[in-house]
């Protein structure tokens, strides 16, 4: 069941408030290890952090639909749907030479684009 436990600990016990990025990775864990219980918490919490953002639910629907609970994975779509959350885009970033570079879902706007994209197929293949 991997480390839930433990990495949730080490988050409730970190000196600052944890971020989105955190428990957004925490959640992510928990649908890797189909872990209901803290995926509800975690979604539960993200939500009441940014309750305009419908990635946690839309996580936590996929991990009851994992598990075959489908009540409650239609449940989380349909309330969804109804309050008309909306998915914000999912970034990165990465600081090279001292320069931050941010990269969003689906964006192909960055001016080396075809260069990292490039390297990240040569590493998907060694990979493979």
């Amino acid at each position: 069941m991997g480390c839930l436990k433990e990495a949730y600990d080490l988050i409730m016990g970190m000196p600052m408030e944890a971020n989105a990025i955190i428990w957004g990775s925490f959640l992510s864990a928990c649908r890797v290890y189909n872990n209901v219980e803290r995926g509800e918490v975690t979604a539960k919490r993200m939500l009441e952090n940014h309750p305009r953002d419908s990635w946690s639910q839309v996580m936590l629907s996929n991990i009851y639909a994992e598990e075959a609970k489908y009540d409650r994975s239609m449940g989380l779509r349909k309330e969804i749907k109804e309050k008309r959350l909306k998915k914000s885009p999912r970034c990165s970033s990465i600081e090279v030479n001292s320069s931050v570079h941010g990269f969003l879902v689906e964006d192909n706007s960055h001016p080396r684009y075809n260069e990292i994209n490039s390297m990240l197929e040569k590493i998907e293949k060694l990979m493979n």
